[in-house]
């Protein structure tokens, strides 16, 4: 300790505290019962679910994600910010949407960005689809509505006879001797162009090329923006992974680990507002629990000025446990 700092704390009781010796001394700590965790328990992670991994092992849900797409009509089309320009939709706390100020960052068309354009490349590679995106695009969208709806009803049938085993949707290799990514069994009808851009789609997909052609930009020929793919997953399929694995929003979701294995518990605070029915089940969920862990936070910064709250830890007395040897020698002064 410096001269002037003796100085400056004259009379002032003090006691000596060698950092980074327990600072060396925590990190052994959690750095041995960290190995030796992971060697006991492993990695309780489940692993990421791929668009590949959907289009091959649930191609019927696959195909359902794409035509709903594909319609215009999904709810991403019209998310709001900071995808879309539609700020009624923005979630709001106290009369404030936060999304809203910032505005359209990340713009996004889901019909086009997420079918029309993958559909331009592949028909760049396949006359047949080429002709196929170019009868569809010629057609009125009344009639291009009529066949993705046909199309989808006869998915959504084929998913129920799924279910109840009365219809196998795939023909596997197993049986055929051909490679699984085969023609989607559906039964006949008015699709027009759609069945062929459909199952161009699902064969782009298997192949494992459609997350990259999402992620695609024309000003790097990187990749560091996921943001296009995650969003084409984040529907009913994660959610069904989700709820297999107890992980819905009601289950404490993100605090929530797969398998036994305790989760994020640090952030029991921000899950816990979830659990709240109130809170929980409004539209502006996440505004509300990013706005009520704000003023937490600033309550926090702030304490020392706050009246009544800066009295706290005088009435809880915690510092005399800190300092319970200096209390001891020298009594309750």
């Amino acid at each position: 300790m410096s001269a002037q700092s003796e100085a400056n704390l004259k009379g002032i009781p003090t006691k000596p505290y060698d950092l980074l010796r327990e600072g060396l001394i925590v990190f052994a700590f959690v750095a041995v019962l960290t190995i030796v965790l992971a060697a006991i328990f492993s990695s309780p992670d489940y692993p990421a679910v791929t668009i590949k991994e959907v289009a091959q092992k649930q191609p019927i849900a696959y195909l359902q994600m794409v035509t709903d797409y594909f319609s215009g009509n999904s709810d991403l089309q019209t998310y709001g910010p900071p995808y879309t320009k539609n700020p009624e939709n923005a979630q709001t706390f106290l009369g404030i949407a936060p999304a809203n100020i910032f505005g359209v960052t990340i713009p996004i068309d889901a019909q086009k960005d997420f079918v029309i354009t993958p559909l331009e490349g592949i028909a760049k590679m396949d006359p047949g689809v080429k002709t196929a995106l170019d009868q569809f695009q010629a057609a009125g969208d009344k009639q291009q509505q009529a066949w993705i709806k046909n199309y989808s009803d006869a998915l959504d049938k084929a998913a129920k006879d799924e279910e109840s085993g009365a219809h196998q949707s795939t023909t596997t290799k197993a049986e055929t001797g051909k490679d699984t990514a085969s023609t989607l069994n559906l039964p006949t009808g008015d699709y027009g162009p759609v069945s062929v851009l459909m199952q161009s789609m699902l064969t782009f997909a298997r192949a494992g090329f459609m997350a990259g052609a999402l992620n695609t930009t024309s000003t790097s020929p990187y990749a560091f923006d996921n943001t296009k793919a995650l969003l084409f997953m984040a529907g009913d399929v994660e959610s069904d992974v989700a709820d297999k694995l107890d992980m819905q929003g009601g289950e404490w979701g993100i605090g929530h680990e797969t398998g036994n294995y305790p989760g994020a518990w640090w952030l029991w605070p921000y899950t816990f507002l979830y659990q709240i029915p109130a809170i929980g089940n409004s539209p502006n969920a996440d505004a509300l629990v990013g706005g009520i862990m704000g003023i937490l936070l600033l309550v926090l910064i702030f304490l020392p000025l706050i009246p009544v709250l800066n009295r706290i830890p005088k009435w809880l007395k915690v510092y005399r446990v800190i300092w319970r040897d200096w209390y001891k020698e020298h009594g309750k002064t």
